[in-house]
């Protein structure tokens, strides 16, 4: 995909708007809500001026759309704004910037989760309350597409744009700044030649620290090449990245789009050294129709829902906690103070507590896709839980539904559906929309390699998975590709020592998943998803594995999830385990009878009866972390390793009939495949075609025929079967009997 500077700024328009949105400052005092169609305004300013701050935002989002070709093509984030009247209101909001020698700011920025938040105080003087709001709704709306920009010109562009103006007379941009100019003529420039290296890892990049010197360099280089003698540099800066969009090193686009980097830094200097510098300037964009902007005046309740949805997204659960625990025990029904209250508590590691809150969200707001997502994705993170999986795909496909713009939904149904293993066209599909959503995010494109990994396409999945590694925006998401990137080289490895290997099997790939997401925005984690290959050999759980405190147990598989790492309950007769592995780990898993295929943890382990190791996660020892996982034979039972119905002395065919419990049912298309429990013997039992079973029950079942795929699970049958062996289940099913 081509991105010529052209396409990412227009520089003919410019851009900025103003933003005001009040704080909660004083209880009882009056607080309006006023939605545009992109801005939620929440101000104590009066509505004349929250009318006035959604009219500003919808104008800058406006000149943005027109600069950059990618705001055009994609949905923009919905941003929530607390508009404050006075420096009080932004104390109370912002309290720890008012601590002793610390910056007081007048406006911020923040998201996590693809939940967006600004603050303005609408009164500041001497300051500009929108420049940082500018900033970073630029990076909002290119990084999820641009990550690998190199980080002196995303950040330059972020400054350049963020210095706009809007006003009723017109929109000026490429104002200088005066801050930064001082901070530039103070000392000495940074080298162009290292400018050009700086990552997220440098010394030179602070995020705190907007004024810094790497910040000021960036915005002078970029207003320089943007505007310097009447736009006369633009075309370097287009050929510099035209060259790094068809792979050149950075060292090597500087050295032939910018000639001798000395004689650029020389000229540099004296531009900025100079008194003047050009802007561009063009009439205001059109307001936006009143009948577009709805107003109303919040309840308390409501007030504290917001400042504690701000208060969670910065990270400040404890805070929220309090707040949003006020709201809605004020207003037993607000759902946006139940969908915050879980975020905070998610943070504060009160799992249960979150899961409760987001599903009272839900009951009381079923068509917020966030919410949905949200639960969902604390479903698929739990550890040391059996999720419930069901529950999560529905939550997923309803924000699809809902929302179908909303990328993190598909990235980690994707993963689900991989996991699976049933339908892997539809978990490619979902990741390809994922990534095509937001084409510059790792994390969905290592999901997308992953589903790729798992249909044995190896050369595809490498392939986008190197762009994920240059993409990676953060230590974590590098880390995640660097890893995925060594697994298929493992995976390499062991398919041509396959034919060397007896009776291992390995379950890492297959009970790894990403969350998404999020990322969706900055939360979600990749992880490989692919088939299951040959055992690593690496321990499963890191200190659990180290720790003095393994235990063993002996049992049946008796729930299963793969979501956030594999997860399952271990009946040993005695007692129920909850078992986990850590996401991102391997775990050996010794099969007792050679696979004539790579065994799939997630699919294979339910009803099987296993042995284990684990370390306790806590002093009662009912859960635990895996370090080691044996599955004793399909039939759970002392068969010397053979399989129930076939074995190397057994050519012909037996038919069997065995009753028990049926404990899971897997459909695809017509092929059934499903879990008895027959006490001590444990069946994977299958049938090519599910229509040409004959089925019988003792029960009475909804009117109209017998839906096993839906119908079968959970009930006590019994099952007429003909024996197999070199299969990876125990027989194909001639008739089934459910019993009362």
């Amino acid at each position: 995909m081509r991105w010529p500077f052209a396409a990412i700024v227009l520089a003919i328009l410019s851009l900025a708007i103003l933003l005001a949105v009040p704080l909660p400052g004083a209880r009882h005092e009056t607080w309006i809500e006023l939605r545009s169609p992109n801005f939620i305004v929440v101000s104590n300013a009066g509505e004349k001026q929250a009318r006035k701050a959604a009219i500003r935002l919808e104008q800058m989002r406006a000149v943005l759309r027109q600069s950059l070709q990618v705001a055009k093509e994609h949905a923009s984030v919905m941003v929530t704004v607390l508009a404050v009247k006075d420096e009080a209101s932004m104390k109370a909001l912002l309290s720890e910037y008012w601590s002793q020698n610390h910056v007081h700011p007048a406006g911020i920025f923040i998201y996590q989760m693809n939940q967006y938040f600004a603050a303005i105080q609408l009164d500041a003087s001497g300051l500009d309350p929108y420049h940082t709001i500018y900033h970073e709704y630029f990076h909002s709306l290119t990084m999820p597409y641009y990550p690998n920009l190199p980080l002196w010109i995303s950040e330059g562009l972020a400054e350049f744009y963020g210095n706009s103006q809007i006003s009723d007379s017109g929109v000026v941009v490429g104002r200088a700044d005066a801050d930064l100019i001082a901070q530039l003529r103070q000392g000495n420039l940074i080298p162009l030649d290292v400018l050009f290296k700086v990552d997220y890892r440098s010394p030179y990049y602070n995020e705190q620290n907007k004024t810094s010197l790497f910040y000021a360099e960036s915005w002078a280089l970029t207003h320089y090449l943007m505007l310097g003698d009447k736009r006369a540099h633009k075309p370097m800066l287009d050929a510099y990245l035209d060259a790094l969009l068809h792979g050149a090193a950075q060292e090597q686009a500087a050295a032939k789009c910018f000639g001798d980097l000395h004689n650029l830094q020389r000229t540099l200097q004296a531009y900025i050294g100079k008194q003047t510098f050009y802007v561009f300037t063009s009439g205001p964009p059109p307001e936006i129709p009143a009948s577009e902007l709805q107003a109303r005046e919040l309840s308390d309740a409501e007030v504290d829902a917001y400042r504690g949805g701000f208060a969670a997204v910065r990270g400040k659960s404890q805070d929220a906690i309090t707040m949003l625990e006020r709201a809605v025990r004020a207003d037993p029904k607000l759902a946006l103070g139940y969908q915050y209250l879980g975020f905070a508590e998610y943070q504060d590691k009160k799992y249960a507590e979150a899961l409760a809150d987001f599903t009272r969200a839900i009951e009381l707001n079923p068509t917020n896709a966030l919410t949905r997502f949200l639960r969902a994705y604390l479903t698929s993170t739990q550890r040391g839980a059996v999720g419930d999986d069901a529950q999560m795909e529905e939550d997923l496909r309803a924000a699809i539904a809902i929302s179908p713009e909303f990328a993190p939904p598909y990235g980690v149904l994707a993963m689900y559906v991989a996991n699976r293993g049933n339908d892997l066209p539809e978990a490619l599909r979902l990741a390809q929309k994922a990534q095509a959503l937001e084409p510059g995010n790792s994390i969905y494109q290592i999901d997308l390699a992953s589903v790729l990994a798992r249909m044995n396409r190896f050369q595809e999945a490498r392939k986008i998975a190197v762009h994920a590694r240059a993409n990676a925006t953060n230590p974590g998401e590098l880390a995640e590709a660097e890893r995925f990137l060594a697994y298929l080289d493992q995976l390499r490895q062991d398919s041509d020592d396959d034919s060397a290997e007896d009776s291992d099997a390995q379950g890492p790939a297959a009970v790894q998943q990403s969350s998404s997401a999020s990322s969706a925005a900055n939360s979600a984690t990749g992880a490989p998803a692919a088939d299951s290959a040959r055992p690593h050999a690496q321990t499963v759980g890191g200190d659990a594995a180290n720790a003095g405190d393994l235990r063993e147990a002996t049992g049946m598989v008796t729930k299963l999830s793969c979501i956030g790492g594999l997860k399952f309950e271990l009946d040993t007769g005695a007692e129920r385990l909850t078992l986990h592995i850590k996401p991102g780990t391997d775990l050996p898993i010794r099969l007792t009878t050679r696979p004539t295929g790579r065994f799939n943890a997630c699919t294979g382990l339910q009803g099987q009866r296993v042995k284990v190791t684990y370390q306790p996660d806590d002093a009662k020892g009912k859960a635990g972390t895996l370090a080691s996982l044996a599955v004793l034979s399909g039939t759970g039972g002392d068969t010397g390793g053979r399989r129930l119905g076939g074995g190397a002395d057994h050519s012909d065919p037996v038919t069997t009939s065995v009753e028990g419990n049926v404990t899971h049912v897997l459909c695809s298309g017509n092929e059934l495949t499903l879990n008895l429990d027959a006490g001590e013997r444990a069946l994977i039992l299958h049938a090519r075609d599910a229509t040409r079973v004959q089925f019988e029950q003792d029960v009475a079942f909804d009117a109209g025929d017998f839906q096993p795929c839906t119908q079968l699970n959970g009930r006590t049958a019994k099952i007429t079967f003909v024996g197999v062996h070199g299969k990876t289940y125990d027989g194909e099913i001639q008739s089934v009997e459910v019993l009362k």
